[in-house]
């Protein structure tokens, strides 16, 4: 299905990443949260939600794919300047033709704003009890380095 070749390999593609994504999430949630615990258990629950988003979208596409006749529309694409079909009936196969295309795409496209979603919440998670680092110039330690640093010249 050389039409699709690159949506299927993107497909493929998302399948992989939310995998890496989802052991990424649990790893840094199970390191700043115990699995237990309350607040672990519901990222997790909204991270296999979010999973089976995903694959509904994969399903979804995989259900296109196998009615969408490859062939046919190779054969059609070949005779469609040969004057063998009116130009409303071109029309109408276009369409739908197309209808296949942007369900594909639209799928994909939702499975990458998931993705996208899911690297947000991990930069969210992985800032979490973390220092600001604009904050760390003034902390009182780091003062009192300055001072240090001014005051070098007077210990000679």
């Amino acid at each position: 299905m050389r039409v699709l070749k690159e949506d299927v390999a993107l497909a493929l593609d998302q399948l992989e990443r939310m995998d890496k994504k989802k052991l990424t999430l649990l790893n840094v949630l199970a390191g700043r949260f115990g699995r237990e615990e309350l607040s672990f258990r519901k990222f997790h629950t909204v991270i296999q939600e979010v999973e089976k988003l995903l694959y509904l979208n994969i399903r979804s596409i995989l259900n296109k794919l196998s009615v969408f006749d490859a062939a046919e529309f190779s054969q059609f694409t070949g005779t469609i300047n040969s004057g063998r079909f009116t130009s409303t009936f071109i029309q109408k196969k276009n369409a739908l033709f197309n209808e296949y295309f942007t369900h594909v795409k639209g799928c994909l496209a939702a499975n990458e704003e998931i993705l996208l979603k899911l690297d947000q919440l991990l930069l969210e998670i992985s800032r979490l009890g973390s220092a600001d680092y604009d904050a760390a110039l003034e902390m009182p330690c780091m003062q009192e380095l300055t001072a240090l640093i001014g005051q070098t010249k007077l210990y000679q």
